[in-house]
């Protein structure tokens, strides 16, 4: 899977660097990421998932007109959830995705230093791997549950940030929400769903 990114990222810097109709160009983006289950079951209760950790980061692109530019982003995320019964034992569903949000990003100062920014989008992502991390009397077992969800999830993303410009560079902060709009189970039982639901914390710097 990642021979198969590589070269598209590689592509795409090339293209954002030599077209003047791209703008600002292509940026790295660096971040946190907090991301859990929402689940729904047929047969009451369903877990209580709780937020899981990890590094969020990749590349982004910006055509800027004016104060508004459309952003296409390709990332690595990690979703998922972490449940607890107890503090010794416990489950963590960890879902590896290479996720592409394309956002509607609109600034209030183009023409300042600093310019503050809300943006909203949508994503797509195609799931690379997932395992399960099992926790049992403070002793871990990892399984492969790739097979165990679907491969690709969609949904909803909306944030806001500050961005600082000095000549043709841009570094911006940004908090995110993820909305995740797809039942990422495979053959769920009726009445059986799992969405992603994720708060993300970027650095971005842009050039």
């Amino acid at each position: 899977m990642f021979r198969r990114i590589l070269p598209c990222l590689a592509a795409a810097c090339v293209l954002a660097s030599v077209s003047p109709a791209w703008g600002a160009g292509v940026g790295l983006k660096l971040g946190f990421s907090l991301s859990k289950f929402v689940q729904e079951a047929a047969v009451p209760p369903a877990l209580d998932w709780s937020r899981l950790p990890f590094f969020a980061g990749g590349l982004t692109f910006e055509s800027r007109l004016g104060a508004l530019s459309i952003q296409p982003e390709l990332l690595l995320v990690r979703m998922g959830g972490r449940y607890a019964s107890d503090p010794d034992n416990g489950f963590e569903s960890r879902l590896d995705y290479a996720q592409v949000p394309l956002l509607l990003k609109l600034g209030a100062a183009p023409r300042g230093r600093v310019d503050p920014f809300v943006c909203v989008g949508g994503y797509g992502s195609y799931l690379i791997k997932a395992r399960g991390i099992i926790e049992a009397a403070g002793e871990k077992t990892a399984a492969d549950l790739t097979g165990e969800y679907e491969r690709f999830d969609f949904g909803i993303v909306a944030g806001a940030g500050l961005t600082w410009r000095r000549g043709e560079m841009a570094v911006s902060i940004e908090g995110r929400f993820g909305l995740g709009l797809a039942n990422v189970l495979r053959d769920p039982a009726p009445g059986d769903s799992l969405k992603n639901r994720s708060l993300m914390a970027f650095v971005t710097i842009v050039y």
